[in-house]
């Protein structure tokens, strides 16, 4: 198993406090908004993680040197931001020997990875997508789900009348024929990947997460997940890798 950790986004919702920071660099409840996303390779035991890089890049990296870890690191650097895609594409030579577990480093999420892992494994599936509900996902980006757990559309981009009641999560596992379907340029992994493999007639499957997940999007998200996660630590002590108590902010 590889991983792949997307944290080159500007993070221009966030308005002054990412001005001379990452936004997964920000503090979550006493650890880096990215600490949450690192945890679930710890999980996996990748043999090598790659991680994308782009507005103030040390703010990553000088976290990412704090963090004891087994696997090889590949620090993405992008001079141009590529966007999900084109960052993943970037990084085919180093990930392709391998199925890839791919997290956002701006989402505080509780998924069960190794039963992420059984679920991929045991579909035989080109591509699982981690889906949460959300009362308003139609409105949004509906991942639309048939039967076996098969992912039929997403955001309507194969069929405009396709409902759902799932968002994605920013959470995947897949196999390295993924790669085929990416382009190089700045491109979204979903609509050139994800769809192009439901397109292929690929095995697409959604796992569906009932559990804690957030969005760091907004100040107001952003807020409001510091206080949800600071009163439920009794719960994040137990889910997190123990190995991201080397991550804890001193202030």
């Amino acid at each position: 198993m590889n991983g792949f950790l997307l944290a080159a986004g500007r993070g221009t919702r966030l308005k002054a406090l990412t001005a001379k920071r990452a936004k997964p660099a920000l503090p979550v409840a006493g650890l880096p908004m990215l600490a949450y996303s690192l945890s679930f390779f710890y999980a996996a035991k990748v043999a090598k993680l790659a991680v994308n890089v782009h507005h103030c890049p040390e703010t990553i990296t000088d976290i990412l040197d704090q963090a004891e870890h087994p696997w090889r690191l590949l620090v993405s650097e992008e001079s141009e931001l590529l966007d999900t895609g084109g960052g993943l594409k970037r990084c085919e030579g180093f990930l392709s020997d391998a199925p890839v577990l791919l997290a956002n480093a701006d989402i505080v999420a509780d998924v069960d990875i190794p039963r992420l892992l059984r679920f991929h494994s045991a579909r035989e599936a080109a591509l699982t997508i981690v889906a949460v509900p959300h009362a308003r996902a139609n409105d949004i980006a509906p991942i639309t789900i048939g039967t076996d757990d098969r992912v039929v559309d997403i955001n309507r981009t194969l069929n405009p009348l396709s409902t759902g009641e799932h968002l994605y999560a920013g959470i995947a596992v897949f196999e390295p024929v993924l790669f085929q379907f990416l382009k190089t340029e700045p491109s979204s992994i979903v609509y050139t990947a994800y769809t192009g493999l439901i397109a292929a007639g690929e095995k697409v499957c959604a796992y569906v997460h009932r559990d804690r997940w957030y969005d760091c999007g907004t100040p107001e998200t952003y807020a409001e997940v510091n206080r949800a996660v600071a009163t439920d630590t009794w719960h994040w002590d137990k889910v997190l890798r123990p190995e991201i108590a080397s991550l804890r902010l001193n202030s």
